[in-house]
C-alpha cells in the first residue's frame, strides 16, 4: 500500500519596507495608523523594487498610503517577519518587513490611499495603536518605536 506523493508547496519570498510615522502633539507622541477596509489597523508599507533602498521604499509608501510627504528618517527600527497563504496565487510566502521610525514636520493633511483599500489614517498615542494593531510582529515593531523614541526624550531632556 502506497501513498500518494505529497506536492511540495511553494514558499516565496516577500520583502517591504514601511514606517512608524509620529509627531509631537497635545503634550506626547502620537503615531499614524491606517485602517484597511477589512478592519484591520496597521503600519503604512510595501514592496522594495529592484534597485530600491529599504530607507526610501519606506518614505515612498508613507506617502503613497497616508498622503504625508514631509517627514525625516530618526532611526531604524529593524524587521519583522511573519508567513502567509495567498490564496489567489496558492502560494505561501515569507515576508520580511524593514521598518524604520519616520517624524512628521507638519504642513500636510493625511489622506487615506483608498486605491489600496484604505479607508481611514488616524492620529493614535503609542497605548491606542497597540489596542487596535492585532498582528504580534506589527506591535513589537511599535514597542520599539517607543523605545527609541523614549531614548530620545531622554537624550533631549539631558540636554535641556
Amino acid at each position: 500500500m502506497g501513498t500518494a506523493p505529497r506536492r511540495r508547496k511553494t514558499v516565496k519570498q516577500a520583502r517591504s519596507a514601511g514606517g512608524v510615522v509620529f509627531r509631537r502633539a497635545d503634550g506626547g507622541v502620537q503615531i499614524l495608523v491606517l485602517q484597511h477596509e477589512a478592519g484591520k489597523w496597521m503600519l503604512p508599507k510595501g514592496t522594495i523594487e529592484t534597485g530600491e533602498t529599504p530607507e526610501a521604499v519606506a518614505k515612498r509608501e508613507v506617502a503613497e498610503e497616508t498622503g504625508v510627504t514631509n517627514v525625516r528618517v530618526i532611526s531604524d527600527l529593524g524587521q519583522e517577519r511573519y508567513s502567509f497563504f495567498w490564496r489567489t496565487e496558492g502560494a505561501y510566502y515569507d515576508k520580511t518587513v524593514h521598518y524604520f521610525l519616520l517624524e512628521f514636520l507638519g504642513g500636510e493633511e493625511v489622506r487615506p490611499q483608498r486605491e489600496e483599500g484604505f479607508v481611514a489614517a488616524e492620529w493614535v498615542t503609542i497605548d491606542e495603536a497597540l489596542a487596535r494593531i492585532k498582528y504580534k510582529e506589527t506591535r513589537e515593531i511599535v514597542n520599539r518605536a517607543r523605545a527609541a523614541l523614549n531614548s530620545i526624550e531622554s537624550v533631549r531632556e539631558a540636554g535641556a
